[in-house]
């Protein structure tokens, strides 16, 4: 097992046995699954419009290369700049450059699993530029100087009562706040940075092709307070989402927020077609094209399709996995299904094959995805890739070779008796068996030996 495996392995029972997180992530299933049961009645024929979704995305992919041309030729027209990033350090780079150019030393960015990707904050902190998040979950983290417990819910893993001790030792405000007290008095303090950011940094939800359009979504308006009053505004967004038409984002975006709690649909839409003009001042618009291992999963013609995720959240508040050991056992920007699934195949699949056991292949993510995309068969492509390339899984292959060998000859399965059998077993799969559970024993007479006796008590 690679090193950062051993970390999750030592961190995951750590956290496992922790009855208090078990309970709160329980409590969130609860309310997760009553709104797929709610919302899912939205829809005369949900399953339908699922496959309209993965339809959309999936031919996005096959013509690809002419919509990425396409989009740059329309962005450029409409006054933006285009830059092509291969991977994260040149993602890193554009931003600095341009925010050095400007002579920048403060920004402001949004929520963005493409952002957490490059690690965009731990860059620009070492290059002596501050950055202030304004998701109010992303802001928490920061107080509580951690990472985002996820990408759809960054303080999940925290309480009021947690966050309003923090609040009052550092902040000064008064004890026992309740939620609605606490939510006013971050953005309060994000005021300011949101009213007068000297560069806002997002991501994308989606790119339209033949309009040149980049699609925000938002829930607390953030977005589009700070990109209206910012006089350089940096997008940074994946190739994968790239749409054809303005006309698919009827089917996509109120499944992106199909399970959400508070709403139906997203509060905010902002669609940036230009650079805004404001108080006579044009704005500077940026649009990083980030490819940073992408076409590698576009070669794969099953796997690409973790690509289509739209970024609900649904696989990961019903994976068992998930709900055990929590977001920050896995210790990436992308935890639970789609990052498992994701991110063997944007970083060496080696390194990161402990990321491919994590699934019970219960299939329930696989059921709730908006966009029909089939995780749970994509988990075992990476298995079976995994297989083929890494060396430490030779014990695995000879073992699984010798018990194909038993299992289809009745003679070498009765070779030996049980107590050897079950001593074989316990010494190739007990370390991956774990040792809260109990290992099955064998029989003490097997079936061929059941077999014979009762045909000779029959005679």
């Amino acid at each position: 097992m690679n090193d950062k495996g051993i970390v999750f392995n030592q961190n995951a029972k750590k956290i496992a046995f922790d009855d208090e997180h078990y309970e709160n992530m329980m409590l969130r299933y609860d309310s997760f699954m009553h709104n797929v049961e709610n919302r899912s009645n939205y829809y005369s024929n949900i399953e339908l419009e699922k496959q309209r979704a993965f339809n959309i995305r999936s031919k996005a992919f096959k013509k690809l290369d002419k919509l990425l041309v396409d989009f740059d030729t329309n962005f450029t027209n409409n006054g933006g700049n285009l830059l092509w990033a291969n991977d994260s350090d040149e993602a890193l780079k554009m931003i600095y450059d341009i925010l050095n150019q400007n002579r920048v030393k403060r920004i402001v960015k949004t929520k963005s699993t493409t952002l957490e990707e490059i690690d965009l904050i731990s860059y620009l902190e070492m290059k002596k530029i501050k950055v202030t998040d304004t998701n109010i979950g992303d802001f928490i983290c920061g107080v509580f100087n951690e990472k985002p417990y996820n990408f759809k819910s960054s303080a999940a893993h925290k309480t009021t009562e947690q966050v309003a001790d923090l609040y009052a030792s550092k902040f000064g405000i008064k004890e026992g706040c309740n939620a609605r007290q606490l939510t006013a008095f971050t953005k309060n303090a994000l005021r300011n940075d949101t009213y007068q950011p000297e560069a806002l940094v997002t991501g994308a939800n989606f790119l339209v092709s033949n309009t040149g359009t980049i699609v925000l979504t938002e829930n607390e308006g953030n977005i589009l307070k700070s990109s209206t009053f910012a006089p350089i505004h940096i997008i940074v967004a994946g190739i994968d989402k790239m749409i054809s038409s303005m006309d698919e984002l009827g089917v996509l975006l109120p499944l992106s927020s199909l399970y959400d709690s508070n709403n139906n649909v997203s509060s905010l839409y902002s669609f940036v077609n230009k650079p805004l003009t404001n108080n006579g001042v044009v704005q500077k618009l940026y649009v990083i094209l980030l490819n940073n291992n992408r076409t590698n999963i576009l070669s794969k013609d099953k796997q690409r399709n973790i690509l289509s995720c739209i970024q609900c959240g649904a696989c990961l508040e019903v994976c068992p996995i998930y709900n055990t050991v929590g977001g920050h056992t896995y210790d990436e920007y992308n935890p639970g299904p789609v990052g498992s699934i994701s991110l063997p195949l944007l970083k060496d699949i080696e390194e990161t094959s402990h990321f491919c056991s994590l699934c019970t292949l219960c299939g329930r993510c696989s059921e709730v995805c908006p966009v029909n995309i089939p995780l749970k068969d994509l988990f075992i492509e990476n298995r079976k890739d995994l297989i083929k390339l890494d060396k430490s899984l030779v014990g695995e292959k000879n073992f699984f070779s010798v018990l194909m060998k038993k299992m289809t000859s009745r003679k070498n399965l009765d070779k030996y008796g049980s107590n050897f059998k079950d001593m074989e077993l316990s010494y190739h799969i007990k370390k991956k068996w774990g040792s809260k559970r109990e290992l099955p024993k064998f029989a003490k007479e097997s079936f061929s030996e059941y077999w014979k006796n009762i045909n000779n008590n029959n005679k």
